[in-house]
């Protein structure tokens, strides 16, 4: 029955994009990313801003690629256009992708998860390199003084939050064997739970902002100076082998992801956002 559902749900797909040359393309992004890059993009055009709009106090690592995402795939040639879902979609978008029914993910996912559905997939070329990736360890700020002394050379004297689905951060925090490893599939609540202090820790990238700190309706969370977390993978944009549109955007978004690596856009762009960042070159790594 599951896969007679997906059967028709892939002919409604196809006859839908077949109705027009130029198709409105539905993808799932999480809401909160959606609203930030709204809000950073500023009523610019997706084949004009420049990656200086990433200095930003809302930036952060998936608004980057949320917007780089789609500037590849213009700049490729990709002529159709997008309708955007907004929700908790990270759990899900890995079997969207697989069957067909999710274009492209418009956030980089491992290698080590982009394998795993191999046979449904097409792979880009690393957008971020392995050896490149630094999450920041983030609390509350009443916590930041206390926990730091807690930290050395592993987490075991600390909770921690993550979710399952970010496979690499959770086999990386496993491996640094935490006193409590809980899982939560929304970011946000795991951000609440760190801000009130129900958890000790979460795993983060770096913004631009000093001290490094996240905060929205409900949490501030705020990174622990001077200790770091190397996440050992490579991260890239997948596209679906069986949607209809899988082939022109993977063809698209190779020649886009080159043009804007020659011209040094992405490292700029994760520069201004301060996910690159040489405030912390010298922090301790775990």
């Amino acid at each position: 029955m599951r896969s007679l559902k997906l059967l028709l749900l892939k002919v409604l797909l196809i006859l839908d994009l077949s109705l027009s040359a130029h198709a409105r393309v539905s993808i799932s992004i999480e809401e909160d990313i959606y609203l930030y890059a709204k809000e950073i993009l500023a009523e610019q055009s997706i084949s004009d801003f420049s990656a200086d709009i990433f200095d930003h106090p809302k930036c952060q690592r998936d608004v980057v690629e949320f917007l780089i995402a789609q500037r590849a795939l213009h700049e490729g040639g990709f002529k159709h256009t997008f309708s955007f879902t907004l929700g908790n979609y990270d759990a899900r978008n890995l079997k969207l992708l697989e069957s067909g029914l999710l274009l492209m993910s418009f956030d980089t996912i491992w290698l080590s998860q982009a394998k795993m559905i191999t046979n449904d997939v097409y792979i880009s070329e690393p957008i971020i390199k392995k050896g490149n990736y630094f999450a920041g360890i983030y609390t509350s700020h009443i916590n930041k003084a206390r926990l730091r002394n807690k930290i050395t050379r592993d987490l075991s004297n600390v909770s921690v939050v993550s979710s399952k689905a970010w496979l690499v951060d959770w086999l990386t925090l496993k491996a640094l064997s935490p006193k409590q490893l809980h899982h939560e599939d929304d970011w946000i609540t795991m951000a609440k739970l760190v801000s009130n202090g129900w958890v000790d820790v979460m795993l983060v990238s770096f913004n631009n902002t000093r001290p490094f700190f996240y905060e929205g309706a409900g949490y501030r969370i705020e990174a622990i100076e001077g200790v770091k977390v190397a996440l050992q993978d490579s991260r890239h944009f997948v596209v679906s082998r069986h949607h209809p549109l899988g082939d022109e955007a993977y063809d698209a978004l190779k020649l886009g992801l080159a043009k804007l690596k020659e011209s040094h856009f992405i490292h700029r762009a994760y520069r201004q956002c301060g996910f690159i960042n040489p405030l912390v070159d010298d922090w301790h790594t775990l």
